[in-house]
C-alpha cells in the first residue's frame, strides 16, 4: 500500500530540517518532502501529486497562498494547508480562495499530526475506486454530450453567486468567505446540474438544510459558530446532486432504505460504495471549503469516529 504524500514548503532550511527531525519518526506513516521556497514547492507539485501541502505564507520568491493555487489547479483533491503567524494577518484573506486549512505557526506539534492523519484517511477514500466512479457517473450526466466537465471544480465566485440566485432567490452577503461561500455551496448543485427530479425536493432540502445549520450553530461555543452553520447547510450537498443528478440512483436509495429499514447511508454503501456524506465532503474539497467543516460532514454518518465538539453538535441537529 502506498503511503500518503506529504509536502512541507518553507523558504527557511531551519524549519525545514526541525520538522524533518520531528517527522522523522513518522516515516512509517507519511511519505515526507520537503521543499525550499515556494517556486520549489510548485515544481514538486508538477512532478507528482501529493495528499497534503503544508506550506509557510511569507516568502520571498512566491507566498503560500501562489503555491496553493498551483496545488489547486494541478490536483484540487489535495488538502492544503497554510502556516501562519501573527504578522501574516494582513495577507491571510489572500489564501481564504486556496487554504482548506490555517495552522497557526509555529505550529503545536499533535495538532499538526492530527491535521495530517485525517487529511490523509480523507483524501485515501475520495481517490478510491467508487468515488472515481460515482463522480464519472455524475460528470456523464451532467453534460449532454458526455465530456464530464459538469462538476468542474474550479467553479467561480461569479458562478457561485449565481447559483445562489438561482435557488435561494437571493446573492449572499458579503459578510466573509465563510459565509459567502457557505450559502453558494448548498445551491451549487442545483444550478450546476440544472435538472429535475420529481421524487427529489429541492425546498425540502432547503428547509431542511436551513434548520440543521441554525441547531447546530445554536450548539457550539462562538468560536465554532460559523463553522457549525456552514457545516449544517452544506450537510446534505450530496443527497442534493444525486437527487438531482442521477434520480434513478437516488430512487434505488430511496425504495431500497424503504423496504430494508437500512439507514440511506448503509444502502448507499452498499450500491455505490460511498455514501452521501462522503460525496459532500468530496465535494466540499473541490470547492475549497473550510477543513472543519469537511471533516464534520464527513465524519455524520460515521458513528466510529471519535467526534470533535463540531460533528457532534451536526450529528445532534442532523437527528433533531
Amino acid at each position: 500500500m502506498n503511503l500518503p504524500r506529504v509536502l512541507f514548503v518553507d523558504d527557511d532550511p531551519d524549519v525545514l530540517g526541525g520538522l524533518a527531525a520531528a517527522l522523522r519518526k513518522y516515516r512509517s506513516r507519511y511519505e515526507i518532502v520537503f521543499a525550499l521556497g515556494g517556486a520549489a514547492g510548485i515544481e514538486e507539485c508538477r512532478r507528482a501529486t501529493f495528499d497534503v501541502v503544508i506550506t509557510d505564507m511569507r516568502m520571498p520568491d512566491i507566498d503560500g497562498a501562489s503555491v496553493l493555487l498551483a496545488v489547486r489547479d494541478q490536483d484540487p483533491t489535495t488538502f492544503r494547508m497554510i502556516l501562519t503567524g501573527y504578522a501574516d494577518q494582513s495577507s491571510v484573506t489572500r489564501a481564504w480562495p486556496v487554504a482548506h486549512q490555517f495552522l497557526d505557526k509555529p505550529c503545536h506539534f499533535p495538532a499538526l499530526v492530527a491535521a495530517l492523519d485525517r487529511a490523509c484517511d480523507l483524501r485515501r477514500m475520495f481517490v478510491s475506486a467508487p468515488m472515481q466512479a460515482l463522480i464519472d457517473r455524475l460528470a456523464r450526466a451532467a453534460t449532454p454530450d458526455g465530456a464530464g466537465h459538469g462538476l468542474d471544480p474550479a467553479a467561480s465566485p461569479r458562478i457561485l453567486r449565481l447559483a445562489a440566485s438561482v435557488v435561494l432567490g437571493t446573492e449572499p452577503a458579503p459578510s466573509g468567505p465563510q459565509s459567502r461561500e457557505a450559502i453558494a455551496l448548498a445551491a451549487l448543485a442545483r444550478a450546476r446540474l440544472d435538472q429535475s427530479n420529481p421524487g427529489f425536493s429541492v425546498e425540502a432540502h432547503k428547509l431542511h438544510s436551513t434548520d440543521v445549520a441554525e441547531r447546530a450553530q445554536a450548539a457550539v461555543v462562538p468560536a465554532l459558530a460559523a463553522h457549525a452553520f456552514t457545516a449544517g447547510l452544506v450537510h446534505d450537498i450530496g443527497r442534493v446532486i444525486i437527487g438531482l443528478g442521477l434520480p434513478d440512483v437516488h430512487a434505488a436509495i430511496e425504495l431500497d432504505a424503504q423496504q430494508s429499514g437500512e439507514p440511506r447511508r448503509v444502502v448507499a454503501r452498499r450500491l455505490l460504495g460511498v455514501t452521501h456524506a462522503d460525496l459532500a465532503a468530496y465535494m466540499l474539497v473541490l470547492w475549497g471549503a473550510p477543513f472543519p467543516v469537511i471533516d464534520a460532514v464527513a465524519s455524520l454518518d460515521d458513528d466510529t469516529a471519535d467526534a470533535s465538539p463540531l460533528t457532534a453538535a451536526l450529528r445532534a441537529a442532523h437527528a433533531a
